[in-house]
């Protein structure tokens, strides 16, 4: 057992859980409930979802993005179809394949302008896929917050939305970080779906204050058949089902989520803000959200490293820097933005000896 708190801004997974997720569990804990998903919890929670969104939408429960984001792929397509999504999403990256191995269908990766699809890239890779010869594209994947750390505005959205629903597409939304879109635009949750034109979306809420709680929200009604059996052939269908939806009824109540949503993207703010005055870093993507991508010296980069934990995402041998990501948390506090910073400017004095 660690006994000593990581010093990280490494992911928004290696924090633990709100308080207010932790009572809820451990009040849950102490009652007997229907197992498989007939627990009063999962009632309450879908009905939250529903006043949340203001629509008729089916919920799912689940412990995992990946399998949220795989089964809610796999209740639109078969193996002759094709989803369209950025070269960087999750899905195509850091997902180890599952979406290929459980739904024997293609993914068509479109190279990202700053972490997301433009509408014109789509339409050119849509245009460009031969029938028959190629995969019949079916749903259009994005995912907010992008993988880089961008927001789709609801115009945006709705642009994609629009098109692909033309073409007789679905949109899927993988929405890990959902919560920090809606915190950044100053809009609702269902001004960034069920409004804008999404069918159905991966609602993550594990990087955000919750111990382990996904849930697949289903808007499109056509999507709903079988997908209970889906849900259960893929393995997500637990016993004892009312602990992670005893998470969603704390993490929606009183906005909970929005709270913490606004924490990390405040913090990212305030290191941005005081990041300025370190001529040694480059900052390569707009800051919409909680995550940072910072470009700096590889010599500077291992200086920092020595402190803090974080992810390098490329490294240029030639020029002899590096690409880093910072990601604050739910509870990333002043002080820790602070410390962090007096360590970057550590670094730089020790790679400008």
């Amino acid at each position: 057992m660690q006994e000593y708190k990581i010093t990280q801004f490494a992911s928004d997974n290696y924090v633990g859980a709100h308080p207010e997720i932790i009572k809820i569990i451990n009040e849950s804990m102490l009652v007997t409930e229907l197992p498989y998903g007939k627990d009063t919890y999962s009632v309450h929670a879908k009905e939250e979802f529903r006043r949340i969104f203001q629509t008729e939408c089916e919920v799912y429960f689940f412990a995992t993005g990946t399998a949220s984001n795989v089964v809610a792929l796999q209740a639109a397509l078969r193996s002759i179809d094709g989803v369209l999504c950025s070269d960087i999403a999750h899905i195509a990256q850091d997902e180890c394949g599952a979406f290929e191995n459980f739904t024997g269908a293609k993914l068509f990766t479109i190279q990202n302008d700053n972490g997301k699809i433009s509408l014109d890239s789509l339409k050119k890779y849509f245009n460009s896929i031969h029938p028959i010869r190629h995969n019949y594209p079916k749903i259009v994947s994005l995912t907010q917050v992008t993988e880089y750390g961008t927001v789709y505005t609801t115009e945006e959205l709705k642009e994609i939305c629009d098109f692909a629903h033309a073409k007789s597409m679905i949109v899927h939304m993988d929405g890990a970080r959902l919560a920090n879109a809606a915190a950044a635009l100053n809009k609702s949750l269902k001004e960034l779906t069920a409004d804008v034109g999404i069918d159905i979306l991966s609602f993550g809420a594990t990087k955000n204050g919750a111990l382990l709680a996904e849930a697949v929200i289903i808007f499109n009604k056509s999507l709903i058949k079988d997908f209970e059996y889906i849900h259960k052939q893929s393995m997500q269908l637990f016993s004892k089902m009312r602990f992670i939806p005893a998470q969603f009824l704390a993490y929606l109540k009183n906005d909970l989520w929005l709270e913490c949503a606004k924490n990390s993207n405040n913090m990212a703010k305030k290191i941005v803000n005081e990041i300025q005055e370190i001529k040694s870093l480059r900052i390569c993507y707009p800051v919409d959200a909680n995550e940072i991508f910072i470009e700096l010296p590889t010599s500077m980069k291992d200086e920092f490293a020595k402190k803090y934990y974080f992810y390098v995402f490329a490294e240029d041998l030639m020029e002899k820097t590096s690409l880093i990501r910072l990601v604050t948390s739910f509870n990333t506090n002043s002080d820790d933005v602070e410390a962090l910073i007096s360590e970057l400017k550590k670094a730089e004095i020790h790679y400008l000896k």
